[in-house]
């Protein structure tokens, strides 16, 4: 193809026009040694495979080939999209001459290992998304590198005004009613079939240091698995009872503010710190502004996002080197 890349992702279709031109699968992988090229880049078929396979230990990890076809597509669109526009960012990054000092290198590194209970168990991770260490910390660099160009290119560009959060919870009356609500922190251990018991010992022990009087923020911040409560310090917010798992759900209207509870759903662990509750009502706009900052910030910060990803994808050479029919009928 090597032409103009938005024209590659338009759809499910056009992304998998191209005929099948890359060396044969490794034995017991899902994609073959290559699966695109970004200005001549390539995308590797394990960084492809690393990202499916997470998603698909969510569910329980399922055959790749007895999945609906449908939805292969669908994981290998979304998952090949992210990592192009991934690399995208690296590269305008690089050209940007940002770098990536050895320390914060260091730094994200051993935040990522903390995670697991020890080097052993992070590696037999990496080796079920077939990801060997190398290829994993060059992915972590180049990451830090993208978040440090976006760091000074949309994030710091980004602002919401008193005013456009008054006038967006003032038109939207409706928006703001609840019922029985209640404030959760949280920290998430995920697990899958094979490291089930790693993780419920994982989430024992953060329970037991928060017990013993560590700082909730700090260890969430550090372990979680959920990233975006995870920056908040483990905050998740206010939920009603319907707005959480059950289990979840359970525990936390059940607790009195300030207490702990372990709590397993169908594929994570989750430690809760019931922060706050309120009855059926409607919150006030001091009560939620933090929360209308944050949702308005982050719609202007992805509209931002996608401006710069479109305009790069304009002008960039990106090739998809994955036919339908493979994906289709593996």
């Amino acid at each position: 193809m090597g032409t103009k890349s938005t024209r590659c992702a338009a759809s499910l279709a056009l992304l998998f026009v191209l005929a099948w031109n890359c060396p044969a699968q490794d034995s017991g992988t899902i994609f073959p040694a290559v699966v695109a090229t970004v200005n001549g880049d390539p995308v590797l078929g394990k960084e492809l495979e690393a990202l499916v396979r997470r998603e698909l230990s969510t569910i329980g990890n399922p055959e790749w080939k007895k999945l609906r076809g449908e939805y292969r597509s669908e994981l290998v669109l979304g998952n090949m999209t992210a990592l192009i526009n991934s690399r995208l960012l690296y590269q305008k990054a690089a050209a940007a001459g940002v770098k990536v000092a050895d320390e914060e290198l260091r730094a994200e590194l051993k935040k990522i290992a903390a995670t697991y209970k020890s080097e052993k168990e992070m590696n037999e991770a990496l080796a079920r998304e077939n990801t060997d260490r190398a290829t994993f910390e060059k992915n972590v660099y180049r990451n830090l590198a993208a978040s440090k160009y976006l760091e000074d290119a949309v994030n710091k560009k980004v602002a919401v005004s008193p005013e456009e959060i008054a006038s967006y919870y003032s038109s939207r009356p409706e928006e703001f009613r609840h019922p029985d609500i209640v404030r959760t922190s949280q920290i998430l251990i995920s697990f899958s079939e094979n490291d089930h018991d790693a993780a419920a010992g994982r989430a024992r022990d953060l329970l037991e240091r928060l017990r013993k009087g560590e700082d909730f923020a700090a260890l969430a911040r550090e372990h979680s698995a959920d990233s975006s409560s995870a920056a908040r310090g483990g905050d998740v917010g206010f939920a009603s009872a319907d707005g959480l798992p059950p289990e979840y759900s359970a525990a936390a209207f059940s607790l009195p503010v300030g207490e702990l509870a372990l709590v397993k759903t169908q594929h994570s662990y989750h430690i809760i710190k019931v922060t706050g509750k309120k009855e059926e009502g409607t919150f006030t706009l001091e009560e939620i502004r933090p929360e209308l900052h944050e949702l308005l910030r982050a719609r202007k910060y992805q509209e931002k996002l996608k401006e710069v990803i479109d305009q790069l994808r304009e002008t960039a050479e990106i090739e998809i080197l994955i036919s339908a029919s493979e994906l289709l009928n593996p």
